[in-house]
Parts: structure tokens; C-alpha cells; sequence
């Protein structure tokens, strides 16, 4: 009989830690970590135009063909001084006089499709 009291006493004491621990211990969770991101299309950032600008004029050259470009100058004040509509299909090279143009800086906006490229000099 103490035999048994005894043991009901252990198991009952073992149980009791075992119930504990399970409710004391924190849970952890694993999970596999995602997948690495599928390669991306490479993007080019070529711009196809290159300008050059001396005391006489402004030199701007369509090195691909864009189609359609709009080409705008504005002064300080942001007052349209120059503004020509150009088909790069036809005619890779445009040739802006500005020895006439009063010296200051100057902004020079390039826009085709949804693009608009801009750039500011100094006459």
C-alpha cells in the first residue's frame, strides 16, 4: 500500500511537470524560407542622343531613330525661346542657332512617346 501511495505520488508529481512544461515551453514554428525572385529582364539605360553646345549653336544628335521628338529651350524665367517639332526617321541631326540668344542658363527639354529627357546649359 505504501508501495502504491508512492507511486501515485511520482506519477502524479511527473505528470504534473510534464503538463507544465508543455504550457511553459514556447511553441516554435519552421517554415521553408521563400523561393529566391525569378531573374528580371535586363533594362538598358542608353540614352540615344547626345547634344553639344558652342557659341554659335546648339547641336543635338539622334543616334537611333525615336520617331517624333518635340524639342523645347527655355530661359531663366521659363519662357519658351525655342521650340520645333522633329521626325528622327528622316533626320538624325537638328542644329538650334543661339548666337542670338542673351547669355544665361537654359533648360532643353527632349520629349518622345512617353519619354521626356532634360537638361540645363549655360550660354
Amino acid at each position: 500500500m505504501k508501495r502504491s501511495i508512492l507511486i501515485l505520488i511520482l506519477v502524479s508529481i511527473f505528470s504534473n511537470g510534464i503538463a507544465r512544461a508543455s504550457i511553459d515551453s514556447p511553441v516554435v514554428v519552421t517554415q521553408e524560407p521563400p523561393p529566391p525572385p525569378a531573374p528580371q529582364p535586363c533594362r538598358s539605360n542608353f540614352i540615344p542622343i547626345s547634344v553639344t553646345i558652342n557659341d554659335a549653336e546648339l547641336s543635338i544628335y539622334f543616334e537611333l531613330s525615336i520617331g517624333d521628338a518635340t524639342i523645347t529651350v527655355t530661359d531663366a524665367t521659363n519662357q519658351v525661346v525655342y521650340q520645333e517639332g522633329v521626325d528622327t526617321n528622316s533626320s538624325s541631326e537638328l542644329k538650334i542657332p543661339v548666337d542670338q540668344w542673351t547669355s544665361g542658363n537654359y533648360k532643353l527639354t527632349i520629349t518622345y512617346g512617353a519619354i521626356a529627357l532634360v537638361g540645363e546649359f549655360e550660354k
